[in-house]
């Protein structure tokens, strides 16, 4: 598992740190802080800056091609340098180890390559109905292996399942990731940034769960996306609720009621096509 594997990375780079500080130790105590700052803390922030910079590249493509809550994806399948471009930031990515860095750095790192590879793995497949399509009948594009990190090959599931939702225990997470789907909370027109990542997943928040296509209050009741079923467990930890989580983010709190569930549309989301709706 991918999470054992980045659990001895990290554990490589705390024994190398220990065994900086005990040299730099026997130089004098003031040379453990300098030194450090200038070993391991650095290369930390050099690569997070590149990822940084490289998410303002996919998030210009992201402008570009996210409508609404859709993604033109028959403009950008038609664009072959953007199609390049898009492969580029996600090779690009991959090339850097994100577990020394600050949290918030590694979560917009996680973030933006799964919503990267996942528009890539769908541009490669277009034009489609749905993601489902892709694999055929009894193998699921969750469970293709679409990335390498860190010399560990990848898939979409344990992107999400393995490492952001176990390491980060962040249920906001799940209005950040979008399947490329209708029934899947919308993309950003931009890409997540470490600097005002909160900020951003509080917007995405606010976003979705404002808007009747994922939750709806009316004669029918109450009926919420299928992800505040799937995933209850992430909304209800350290003694929270799905009805807390939603009226956290609603302009209004929902009114006394069961709280049912919306069935999820898994078309394509095109940007003209859902957009009409």
């Amino acid at each position: 598992m991918y999470r054992l594997r980045w659990a001895r990375q990290k554990a490589k780079a705390t024994v190398a740190r220990t065994v900086i500080v005990a040299a730099l130790a026997m130089l004098g105590p003031s040379m453990v802080t300098v030194g450090l700052a200038s070993t391991t803390d650095t290369s930390a922030r050099t690569d997070a800056s590149a990822a940084d910079a490289l998410h303002s590249e996919f998030g210009a493509l992201l402008a570009r091609y996210v409508h609404g809550v859709g993604v033109d994806y028959p403009a950008w399948s038609g664009a072959a340098d953007d199609l390049t471009a898009l492969n580029d930031y996600v090779q690009s990515l991959t090339s850097l180890d994100p577990a020394p860095w600050p949290e918030d750095d590694q979560k917009a790192y996680w973030i933006n390559l799964y919503n990267a590879a996942t528009l890539r793995l769908v541009l490669a497949h277009y034009p489609l109905d749905s993601i489902k399509d892709i694999g055929g009948l009894f193998s699921s594009p969750w469970k293709r292996d679409v990335v390498t990190v860190a010399e560990s090959t990848l898939t979409l599931d344990e992107i999400e399942n393995e490492i952001l939702r176990p390491e980060f225990h962040d249920p906001r997470i799940h209005f950040a990731l979008n399947c490329a789907s209708i029934g899947c909370p919308p993309l950003r027109a931009d890409a997540y940034r470490a600097a005002n990542l909160s900020e951003q997943l509080d917007e995405s928040c606010r976003r979705t769960l404002n808007d009747a296509r994922w939750v709806s209050v009316g004669k029918d009741g109450i009926r919420v996306t299928k992800i505040f079923d799937w995933y209850r467990g992430d909304f209800e930890e350290n003694g929270g609720s799905v009805r807390t989580f939603l009226d956290r983010y609603r302009n209004e709190p929902l009114p006394k009621g069961k709280i049912e569930h919306l069935s999820y549309d898994w078309s394509l989301n095109i940007a003209a096509d859902r957009d009409s709706h």
